[in-house]
């Protein structure tokens, strides 16, 4: 029978503590089935792969000020291939091309991206609530070499090329021996509100 357990929110390790809003890992184990001369199958078990996510508060730094919305994300793009070793499967996580940054608006002091070319307006403006409905007009910056230095993660380049350590929630979540990779991050700013950020990851578990 399935274990299932039912518990609050706030009891969830970690996430109070750390300003963790949410958290989710899904994962599934990869199987090979195997025909064989005798006609009979066999099934080649590999790697555990999913996604992790989590979003949580990012508060500014002291005597920080923002005033305007802001929204600031990077991508890291990466190809997973397949080998066999030792009668194992065993899942390999490849960094394929260089990030893309953009940012919207206003930004923290703790973030910082190496801009190309020159910015640009953006906007969304909608009537569907009457003609006096006030609309956002915001500069665009594209770029690359994107830095996050503040909580609860920092992400930097190198988060573009190897697997990325969640010290706070290695040994309480994930099982020894597994790995994450990111493939996305966002801070987004809604003044007066607490700047919040969003991490998503690829997981991978070589048994």
């Amino acid at each position: 029978m399935a274990v299932c357990e039912c518990h609050i929110a706030a009891e969830f390790p970690i996430l109070g503590s750390m300003g963790i809003i949410s958290a989710s890992l899904r994962s599934g184990t990869d199987i090979a089935i195997i025909e064989t001369a005798c006609g009979s199958q066999i099934a080649l078990t590999g790697a555990t792969r999913g996604d992790f996510s989590m979003t949580a508060y990012a508060p500014l730094s002291a005597g920080e000020v923002i005033s305007c919305p802001g929204n600031a994300s990077v991508s890291f793009n990466w190809e997973t291939k397949l080998s066999c070793e030792d009668g194992n499967m065993k899942l390999y996580v490849i960094p394929k091309g260089a990030s893309r940054a953009s940012i919207d608006g206003d930004n923290t002091d703790q973030i910082s991206m190496t801009q190309i070319g020159s910015s640009y307006p953006t906007f969304n403006a909608s009537a569907s609530s009457g003609p006096h409905t006030p609309y956002l007009l915001s500069d665009h910056k594209d770029g690359y070499r994107f830095y996050y230095n503040g909580d609860p993660l920092a992400i930097s380049p190198n988060d573009g090329k190897y697997a990325k350590s969640i010290p706070f929630m290695s040994n309480s979540i994930f099982p020894p021996g597994s790995e994450l990779y990111l493939t996305s991050f966002n801070w987004s700013c809604t003044p007066p509100n607490v700047p919040t950020v969003s991490y998503s990851f690829i997981f991978v578990y070589n048994i």
